[in-house]
């Protein structure tokens, strides 16, 4: 498993763009991180996940049905 999540951040990561991935379980824990991305924001980049899913499904129930998968992109900004 260690293997296939390496590949998936190696590809990420070198995708345009991209300077940092974070590879989260549900319940926040880190499986991986590249770049700038910490794993130390695993929980919270898990709970706005799971914001977004529920508000995905609220605006399904409410529009024509459509599958949307939310996308979440975090600016960590200057540090």
């Amino acid at each position: 498993m260690e293997t296939g999540i390496n590949n998936i951040l190696t590809k990420l990561t070198e995708s345009e763009g991209v300077v940092g991935v974070l590879i989260a379980d549900e319940h926040g824990l880190c499986l991986g991180a590249r770049g700038i991305a910490k794993a130390s924001s695993a929980g919270f980049i898990a709970s706005i996940a799971a914001h977004a899913k529920d508000l995905a499904e609220m605006k399904r129930n409410g529009s024509d049905g459509k599958d949307d998968t939310p996308t979440i992109s975090v600016d960590y900004g200057q540090q």
